[in-house]
């Protein structure tokens, strides 16, 4: 079987680092920037809603609290209410501009351990659409995401009122 490679211009920014701030939490570091820069949807004083720039799917959300915790122990309950009242907000947002058919939502913990890359609780939400996974994603072993990040961001942004 041959190699395939699939070329991704902003994934070398990750590979250089470029968003590891101090702390070396690439959600610490996006936090504290621009918000269209970034695909900051929605921040406030306790959470941060982005895109993910290397989405498992159209419109793939992240929601997180500020504080850098990594596991789900160290929030408070209040954090815990907020982050799952958000997502809600972000299910509704996608809803009304994606119109996917339904969503995956799951809570990383602990990093590389879990699987994440980032050592910083996050909640990844993944709209799901009928016939999202077509010839590319079965036989090439690569993900088709029809849209642009930046158009996809452009649509939600117009509606993200609805995350106050």
């Amino acid at each position: 079987m041959h190699k395939k490679y699939l070329f991704s211009e902003s994934r070398m920014a990750w590979i250089n680092n470029k968003y590891r701030g101090a702390s070396g939490c690439v959600f610490c570091s996006l936090a504290k920037g621009d918000m269209d820069e970034n695909k900051i949807l929605h921040r406030d004083k306790e959470l941060l809603v982005l895109m993910n720039i290397f989405p498992y799917n159209t419109g793939h959300l992240q929601v997180l609290p500020l504080r850098h915790v990594k596991t789900f122990e160290e929030l408070t309950d209040k954090e815990v209410a907020s982050l799952f009242v958000m997502v809600k907000k972000c299910v509704r947002l996608l809803s009304k501009v994606l119109k996917p058919d339904g969503f995956n939502i799951g809570v990383n913990i602990g990093g590389d351990v879990a699987g994440a890359s980032i050592s910083h609780l996050h909640i990844h939400i993944v709209p799901r659409f009928r016939g999202d996974i077509g010839f590319m994603e079965s036989v090439a072993d690569t993900k088709v995401v029809p849209q642009t990040l930046e158009q996809i961001f452009r649509k939600l942004k117009k509606e993200a009122g609805m995350l106050k």
